[in-house]
């Protein structure tokens, strides 16, 4: 299955479009994920998109770092489109335009499980809810496609929009963990905490979780409506 997330990735010349996976509301195509490859490196476009959409939303993410242009491109290269267990998908409206972006990562073949991550909603699309129908979209590939059978999303706490559209989708709290803060060259993280915290902590992390009868159940209204 790992393969499948490699080929994805590192798609033939010219045939990327065949793996776009189109987003369907209604039976209506509202735009696609499609899934960022070596072409985004090279291109300085998409790689200062990503980076702009990072910086913008930079307060729900565990760790905050100064962003570059540079920094973007190695991330990408080294850590998704190397590893074998992600991937990264940009989310592009009715009319091709990158809007956002949403992926997988921690997938694990055995367990048939994986963590969706990185939902940031760049600017509005032409659709209003492409990003939750992206997630959705992710959703059922993961199922149709890898056979993940439960998904896992993570979100800081103080995150309260993206906690209510996950629950609208059917994920679960399932833990949440303290967190501390810690400041280093420039770098601030937020950390697990290593023993119990005095009183009420200043961030937690919530783990969510979803199980493929949640996505299952949206696909199945949404082909009813």
């Amino acid at each position: 299955m790992s393969e499948i997330l490699r080929t994805f990735k590192h798609p033939p010349a010219g045939d990327l479009s065949s793996h776009c996976i189109p987003i369907m509301v209604k039976g209506v195509a509202r735009g696609r994920l499609r899934p960022i490859t070596m072409a985004t490196v090279h291109n300085e476009a998409e790689i200062k998109l990503i980076a702009e959409w990072r910086e913008a939303s930079s307060a729900w993410f565990t760790t905050r770092f100064p962003l570059s242009e540079e920094g973007t491109r190695q991330w990408i290269e080294q850590q998704v489109l190397n590893a074998d267990d992600r991937i990264l998908f940009f989310v592009e409206d009715e009319e091709g335009t990158p809007v956002g972006q949403v992926g997988l990562l921690h997938y694990d073949e055995t367990a048939k499980q994986c963590e969706y991550d990185n939902l940031l909603r760049g600017r509005k699309g032409k659709f209003g809810n492409i990003m939750n129908y992206a997630l959705i979209t992710l959703g059922i590939w993961s199922i149709e496609v890898l056979d993940v059978r439960v998904g896992y999303i993570r979100v800081v706490a103080d995150n309260h929009r993206a906690i209510r559209i996950y629950q609208s989708l059917g994920a679960e709290e399932v833990e949440r963990s303290p967190l501390v803060k810690s400041e280093e060259n420039g770098v601030t993280r937020w950390l697990p905490a290593p023993t119990e915290v005095d009183g009420e902590p200043e961030r937690e992390l919530v783990t969510m979780r979803i199980k493929r009868e949640s996505f299952l159940e949206i696909l199945r209204s949404n082909h009813a409506e």
